[in-house]
This record gives C-alpha cells, structure tokens and sequence, in this order.
C-alpha cells in the first residue's frame, strides 16, 4: 500500500499548512519550484523530530533517494538534502529540528 493512510491526513494537513506557511517566509520561490521539479512523484513518509545530534540514532526509516526537508525551530531557511546512504541523514542532526521525509512514488 503507498501514499498517506486515512490516519495521516489530519496530521498531513497541518504539516502542509505549517510548511506552506514557512516556505513563504524563509524560501524563496524559484529554489522552491526547482526542488518541488525535482521532487515529482513524492509522498511524505516520514515526520521526525531529532532526539539526537546523531546522524544516525533518529533516521533509521530513511531509504537512498529519500528526500529531506530540514525545517529549523529558529528563524532561517529550510534546508534540503537527498539521502545518499540508508538510515543515514548525511549531517549532524540538530535536537528539536523537525525533519519532513518525502519518499519518490517507485
């Protein structure tokens, strides 16, 4: 089975409205539009919140060629990064970030 299960849209629904919200102010729109061009066919499939600076310890669900949106609790931009080794961020995590994990539909 892919994509959101019917127990998911109501926390899909905040997560889209919330980062709707912080794209608008800290993204600009043509970086927006190249990473949503280059993210086409996605699913969010994941929603972590770092418990850990370890790069490793919170991100054992991520797979190769998932793709991350590292959304900061303090003023800045997003940051996006493509997983290159499973179960692995690639950088250090930073305790109370929040980290959308979408997943390209196979």
């Amino acid at each position: 089975m892919s994509g959101v299960q019917k127990t998911d849209v109501n926390l899909l629904a905040k997560v889209t409205s919330l980062g709707a919200r912080f794209f608008e102010k800290y993204v600009t729109s043509a970086k927006m539009n190249k990473v949503i061009t280059n993210m086409n066919d996605v699913g969010v499939c994941d929603l972590i919140i770092a418990t850990n600076v370890s790069q490793t310890i919170d991100f054992g669900s991520l797979k190769v060629g998932d793709h991350v949106i590292i959304i900061k609790p303090a003023s800045g931009p997003a940051q996006f990064v493509t997983i290159a080794v499973a179960g692995d961020l690639g950088t250090a995590a930073v305790v109370g970030q929040l980290y959308i994990v979408l997943r390209p539909s196979m």
